[in-house]
């Protein structure tokens, strides 16, 4: 598995490799080449009454380091003869909370990032080589008290590339979403009050074992929460926080094997001997599996931990730093990684990363920690990432979940207007559907291929305080005769109460749109998950959907 590791570190040049697309099986046809131009909506969604900044830095295609501007132009770093030099002002100032700005971007960028500043704007630096200087993770750094956040990307021609990680730190919520060829993709937003949750929980978990997890919480002037750091980025060392851990599992490997399947490279049985974790046939390049330090654990790539790349050795130490951050060597089932224990007994033991044990609590996606996706083979992965190899749109959004005509129901942490224009294309999950190029007024994506059993969800409509009475839905049917089927919206789950049901038969085509009306059959109010189910008599597929939108008269 690969690592959604930071694409760049706080002090380096863009120069991170470009992804590749997927291979695609003979005989089928390969999709279309990423355009080199692309829109990026960038949306403030904060609820913030001060300025928000953006900015999108990253390296060209010959890895030369510097930002997109406001016209979507990428403007090179100059190459500076001192340090620490301030580069020019490439901040893109957006609107009041609710409002978009587009950037159009016109060419590819590597290792990129998006930021996302509050109050405001950040403070970046240029070293000779050039290498860009990003806000840093020390209260000597200027941009310490200032609240800022990011994304990371790669785009280039085979594919555009983008998550959302927590390895470096957990800051103000973003979300993301693409449309392209690989239809629409969500990545939704750290929930509403988990950044203070984790913090308050690290804060807690000092006062239980001594340990220094509230340094890791950063907070401005007045006290509020401004983002809490991973601990690879400690100001304070945690010495021997893992010592009697680790005795206890190179007694326990002593005696008994460890097997750990590297799940590319082959599997292997170690023991320990001499204090040295020895696994047998494989080649340690040198670096001896002996006792991790606490930074070995954290950063799974240092000391004993070192991994070595692409080879056996790296992919052993890949799931031996997943399982020792995880503290599941010494249960039950602990000497088969990574197979051997499920992930709900993931920090259970009293020294364990509580960083990641909280931010697995508390957020729905991303990485806590390097090789945070070794688990057992075919385990839902956990990084929040999209990937489009001939992508259309690409919008970011700071605060609650992406909203309006790049959005619709995918805003997870936040909520979305019933009353909106609800693109069908834009759910937050699926069963059974496929997404096409739409002929209808607007254009875009519909959502087709759906017969008696699919499914839609759109996370987080807002009904408001007072129930809509009428539901409208621009809907498509090339249905044979005879065959008809009901299209149902439910709230919070697919057997959830029915508020409304259109029954639609063949409306003379696949890409003959009919906006139909259907009044609530039972009231909703408040915010709920919308599920739209659908069922027939027939297996036949009988209905397209463009949009849907909720009325109050």
């Amino acid at each position: 598995m690969l690592s959604r590791r930071t694409f760049l570190t706080a002090t380096a040049t863009a120069s991170a490799a470009a992804l590749t697309a997927p291979a695609w099986l003979p005989g089928l046809a390969t999709p279309a080449a990423a355009a080199v131009s692309l829109p990026i909506t960038l949306q403030n969604n904060s609820g913030s009454a001060a300025p928000v900044y953006a900015y999108i830095s990253g390296a060209d295609t010959t890895g030369w380091p510097g930002f997109v501007a406001s016209d979507g132009t990428f403007q090179r770093l100059p190459n500076p003869s001192a340090t620490l030099t301030p580069t020019p002002d490439y901040s893109i100032a957006l609107g009041a909370t609710g409002t978009s700005t587009t950037v159009p971007l016109s060419e590819y960028v590597i290792g990129g990032r998006v930021w996302f500043s509050t109050g405001q704007k950040i403070q970046f630096f240029v070293n000779p080589g050039p290498g860009l200087v990003q806000p840093g993770f020390t209260s000597s750094d200027p941009n310490w008290l200032t609240d800022w956040t990011f994304c990371e990307f790669t785009y280039n021609s085979a594919n555009l590339y983008a998550n959302i990680s927590y390895v470096d730190l957990v800051a103000s919520p973003i979300s993301m979403q693409t449309t392209g060829s690989s239809g629409t993709q969500t990545v939704s937003p750290l929930p509403a009050g988990a950044l203070a949750s984790i913090a308050s929980g690290l804060i807690s978990q000092h006062a239980s074992d001594g340990a220094p997890w509230d340094t890791l919480v950063a907070t401005d002037s007045s006290g509020a929460v401004l983002r809490v750091m991973a601990p690879t980025h400690a100001t304070t060392d945690f010495g021997g926080y893992w010592t009697s851990y680790l005795d206890q599992v190179w007694s326990r490997f002593t005696t008994t094997p460890l097997t750990i399947d590297t799940q590319s490279q082959g599997t292997f049985t170690g023991t320990v001997s001499g204090g040295v974790l020895t696994f047998s046939g494989l080649n340690d390049d040198g670096v001896a599996f002996t006792q991790p330090s606490a930074a070995d654990i954290f950063s799974c790539n240092s000391g004993p931990l070192y991994n070595s790349g692409g080879d056996a050795r790296g992919a052993v130490a890949a799931r031996l730093g997943a399982a020792l951050n995880r503290s599941t060597l010494l249960l039950a089932g602990g000497e088969n990684q990574p197979g051997g224990v499920a992930a709900s007994q993931y920090y259970g033991n009293a020294i364990t990363n509580h960083y990641a044990r909280l931010v697995h609590q508390y957020a729905t996606i991303g990485y806590a920690f390097p090789y945070d996706d070794v688990g057992p083979t075919g385990s839902a992965p956990v990084d929040g990432h999209l990937q489009d190899p001939a992508p259309t749109s690409w919008t970011i959004a700071l605060g609650s979940g992406v909203t309006g005509s790049g959005g619709g129901g995918g805003g997870g942490g936040g909520s979305v207007s019933a009353y909106s224009t609800i693109q069908a294309s834009t759910y937050s999950a699926q069963s059974g559907t496929g997404t096409e190029a739409c002929s209808d007024a607007g254009g875009g994506l519909d959502v087709g291929w759906i017969s008696s059993g699919d499914w839609l969800q759109y996370k987080g409509l807002d009904f408001g305080n007072t129930s809509p009475v009428q539901v409208l839905a621009r809907l498509a049917s090339g249905a044979a005769a005879g065959v008809s089927g009901a299209v149902q919206f439910r709230l919070d789950s697919t057997t959830g109460p029915v508020v409304a049901e259109i029954d639609i038969a063949n409306t003379g085509g696949w890409q003959s749109w009919e906006t139909v009306p259907m009044n609530l059959g039972s009231s909703a109010t408040g915010v709920h998950d919308l599920f739209l189910t659908f069922g027939t008599g027939s297996t036949s597929d009988f209905v397209n959907i463009h949009w849907f939108t909720f009325s109050a008269t």
